[in-house]
């Protein structure tokens, strides 16, 4: 795909055609917060597959296609309902409560099996699943629930500057060439004469609100205890970063301020 910069809550919904013009809808990505890339992406097909999230590798996806507003696939429909799926639980980040991948995963889930039989059919032995979704997905079946996350989960936390001020997390932006994290979109509130003055001190100033552009190599830590993303960036350095028009496709805001370590 060519460069581009977009939003994560703009993809959530897109729908996703395959080779041969089946579509499914995108719930969500799972992002590695070692690395900040996204190496899952759970996908919602109503049609066959009622109430399961399947997982596709994001190599999968092979172009954006702006009339239909739709992500295109590198894959057949056969070769997407047989994609594994993920057990919908509440859990650490949303994958349930066993320690790594696949063991959260269902068992496969196979186009001959009849979907208005309503239940599925016995898993195979284990090791039989383990080479089947190590040939359809790599490397992303060795990533432990330890290091993803959901993006959805992400986006309900806080960030926070290194000088301790608090931010809200807007969006993540990728870009998608290779879908690594390029910006955390935040907003922090502005510091004026009035907010700073008497009528902040009575609880009468207010805040604007500052979207800004932050870099993946600005975030420190992440506290999942906390549901914290630290970035090793100064809220100053935030608030007099450089207004300049999104880069982001699709974005609504005509200028944003982007945040570029020195």
């Amino acid at each position: 795909m060519n460069q581009r910069f977009l939003a994560v809550s703009h993809l959530f919904g897109t729908r996703l055609r395959t080779t041969d013009g089946m579509t499914a809808g995108l719930r969500d990505v799972l992002l590695d917060t070692d690395q900040w890339i996204i190496r899952l992406l759970t996908v919602e097909a109503e049609a066959w597959a009622p109430e399961r999230e399947l997982l596709i590798a994001p190599r999968m996806v092979t172009g954006y296609d702006e009339a239909r507003a739709e992500l295109d696939l590198d894959a057949d429909a056969e070769t997407l309902r047989s994609s594994p799926a993920m057990v919908a639980e509440d859990g650490l980040a949303g994958l349930g409560d066993e320690d790594a991948l696949p063991p959260d995963w269902a068992a496969h889930w196979r186009a001959e099996i009849d979907p208005e039989a309503g239940v599925d059919p016995p898993p195979p032995p284990a090791d039989e699943l383990e080479s089947e979704v190590a040939a359809d997905l790599g490397v992303e079946t060795d990533l432990s629930a330890d290091d993803v996350l959901r993006a959805e989960t992400l986006l309900g936390w806080a960030a926070e500057t290194a000088d301790g001020v608090a931010l809200s997390i807007n969006d993540l932006v990728f870009d998608d060439r290779d879908w690594a994290l390029a910006y955390v979109d935040v907003s922090i509130g502005s510091l004026n004469a009035n907010v700073q003055g008497a009528s902040a001190a009575s609880g009468h100033g207010h805040a604007k609100e500052q979207p800004c552009l932050v870099p993946r190599q600005s975030i420190d830590w992440l506290d999942r205890a906390g549901e914290t993303l630290h970035l090793a960036v100064w809220a100053q350095e935030l608030r007099t970063a450089p207004q300049r028009p999104s880069p982001v496709v699709f974005d609504e805001r005509a200028e944003v301020r982007v945040y570029e370590p020195a």
